[in-house]
């Protein structure tokens, strides 16, 4: 097989690249950020900062977003690209905003449900960017 012909005809793309895997510790910067939306969102909602909540409330906001950033690292470790990657972080990112709110809904079924109803938004759409990434990039 020459090189102008790679596998199936269609052309020689070069060596396979191997992308290192995105480390856990990335959803621990997830879970980081998650409470720190959520105070910023109060703040933005009623233009003052929420003195009433707890720390067990914003613990609850962190490791919700930590297991968001769980999701987000699994779907990027299954990308076979960078420019796949940022497709996938686009996708949770444009999820986030649903997420926070989804956060505060779930609050109405106590721990439960604000660290399990944010996941469903970010599992959804980032698990449709991985399957979006597959068309729009070209590798």
């Amino acid at each position: 097989m020459s090189r102008s012909q790679g596998a199936k005809g269609r052309g020689w793309r070069g060596p396979k690249v191997v992308l290192q895997k995105v480390s856990l510790y990335w959803a621990l910067l997830v879970g980081l950020l998650s409470p720190v939306a959520q105070a910023l969102e109060y703040y933005f909602r009623f233009d003052r900062w929420n003195t009433d909540a707890t720390i067990t409330e914003y613990l609850l906001f962190f490791l919700a977003g930590a297991l968001g950033g769980v999701i987000l690292i699994f779907f990027m470790n299954r990308q076979v690209s960078t420019k796949r990657r940022w497709v996938v972080l686009i996708a949770f990112l444009l999820a986030s905003w649903i997420a926070l709110i989804m956060m505060i809904a779930g609050g109405l079924l106590g721990p439960i449900g604000v660290l399990l109803f944010p996941q469903i938004p970010w599992a959804l759409f980032t698990w449709i960017g991985s399957w979006l990434a597959k068309f729009i990039v070209r590798d």
